[in-house]
C-alpha cells in the first residue's frame, strides 16, 4: 500500500510565520490585502511579467516562481512550483529588469528584458502606497523590515 504523506496544516504554517515576523522583524509593511491588491492589479494589466524573485522569511535563498496565483483563500498565494504559501511569509518580491530563465540540456539561460517602469506604473495606478525600493536589478516590494 502506498504511503500517504501527512497533510500540511496551512493555518499552523501561517501562525508560525506571524510569530517569526513578531520575533525577527521590526515592522511589517504589507498586509494580505495589499499583497492581493498588488498581484490582482498586475494580473489585470497588459504588462508582460516575465518573472519575479521572492525571498521568504528566514530563508537565505531567493526563489523564482511563476506569477502568483490568487485562487487560494485570502491569506495565501500559489507560487508554483513552490506551493501555496501564506502571504505573511513573503519578506520581499522583486521585479527584475533582466529575468534569467534556465533552460534544459546545458543550454545557456535566456536573458529576458522586463519593463519594470510599466510594472511600477500599474502598481502606482492602484492608488495604494506600496513599499517600493529601486534596486540595481529592478523594483522590490518589501513585506517586512528587519
Amino acid at each position: 500500500m502506498p504511503r500517504k504523506e501527512p497533510a500540511i496544516d496551512m493555518n499552523a504554517l501561517r501562525l508560525s510565520a506571524r510569530k517569526e515576523v513578531a520575533r525577527n522583524y521590526s515592522t511589517s509593511l504589507m498586509s494580505n490585502t495589499k499583497w492581493r491588491t498588488l498581484f490582482k492589479a498586475l494580473e489585470a494589466s497588459d504588462v508582460d511579467i516575465k518573472g519575479i524573485a521572492v525571498k521568504f522569511l528566514g530563508d537565505s535563498h531567493e526563489w523564482s516562481p511563476v506569477f502568483p496565483g490568487l485562487y487560494p483563500p485570502h491569506a495565501y498565494v500559489d507560487l508554483w512550483p513552490l506551493n501555496v504559501h501564506p502571504l505573511v511569509e513573503i519578506e520581499w518580491i522583486e521585479f527584475r529588469r533582466i529575468v534569467v530563465k534556465t533552460r534544459p540540456n546545458n543550454v545557456p539561460p535566456a536573458l529576458l528584458p522586463q519593463d519594470v517602469d510599466a510594472i511600477r506604473t500599474v502598481i502606482e495606478a492602484t492608488g495604494k502606497r506600496f513599499p517600493i525600493e529601486v534596486t540595481e536589478q529592478g523594483l522590490r516590494i518589501v513585506g517586512h523590515l528587519k
